[in-house]
This record gives C-alpha cells, sequence and structure tokens, in this order.
C-alpha cells in the first residue's frame, strides 16, 4: 500500500504522542523522587500537543482523524488514569 506525502506525515505526528508515553513511563517508574514525578506529567502533558496538532489540521482540513487519532487519543488516556492511580 502506497501512502502519500502527506499521510506518511500525519502517521508519524499521530505516533509522536507514543515517545512522550514512554519517556513519562520511564520518569515515573524507573526514576525516584519528587522531581522525577513532576518531570513525568510534564512529559505526559507534551504527549496531547502533537495529538491536538493533529487534530485542529484535521478540523482544517476537514477530514476525519481516522484509526491513528482514535489510537492516540485512547492511549493518552488510558496512560493518564494509569499514572494518575499509581501517583496519587
Amino acid at each position: 500500500m502506497n501512502k502519500t506525502r502527506e499521510q506518511a506525515v500525519a502517521d508519524n505526528i499521530w505516533g509522536a504522542s507514543a515517545l512522550f508515553m514512554i519517556a513519562a513511563f520511564v520518569c515515573f517508574n524507573f526514576v525516584s523522587g519528587a522531581s522525577a514525578t513532576k518531570a513525568g506529567w510534564i512529559l505526559y502533558a507534551c504527549g496531547w500537543v502533537p495529538v491536538l496538532a493533529m487534530l485542529i489540521w484535521c478540523a482544517i482540513k476537514r477530514r476525519k482523524p481516522g484509526v491513528g487519532g482514535a489510537v492516540s487519543i485512547s492511549l493518552l488516556i488510558i496512560f493518564a488514569l494509569v499514572f494518575w492511580l499509581n501517583h496519587s
């Protein structure tokens, strides 16, 4: 299946939030201290930036976010719940 350049870029941006989730997970689980917890929440919040940017882009282009959008948003919500339960 050949993807257009635009679709390939969109897929990569949708997936960019996963990098922030991995970094936040490492901060929460493998680095100890209050500063690591704060850094984890900051990294988690940064994970929303590419998702929100793509949602705005989809709204401007009048396109559906598709599977990438659904998966990205779902993962962010699931990770928020897991992080909150582990650190509250």
